[in-house]
């Protein structure tokens, strides 16, 4: 996965929804660009818009990820619970 893609999705783990000019803020990257990933992640189902122009990041899809990859080479890594969504 792509670097910004992936500080895109763990700014939005840890901060909650996030509107694009405050993830560009956050990342020092323009907002052209934090769009264009956030277009890239909810097409492949990472992150889903709301309402409010803000995006939510589907935490637990992201784990499942996670444990799939550190399963792929042998990493052991310990799932945790994902908190909730945010739905509007």
């Amino acid at each position: 996965m792509n670097r910004t893609r992936s500080q895109i999705l763990r700014f939005l783990i840890r901060s909650g929804p996030s509107s694009p000019g405050i993830l560009a803020s956050g990342l020092r990257a323009s907002r052209a660009t934090v769009r264009r990933h956030l277009l890239v992640l909810e097409s492949a189902g990472y992150v889903q818009a709301l309402a409010d122009e803000r995006y939510s990041a589907h935490a637990s899809l992201v784990e499942c990820q996670l444990v799939d990859l550190a399963n792929q080479y042998s990493v052991q890594i310990t799932p945790t619970t994902a908190p909730p969504l945010v739905q509007d």
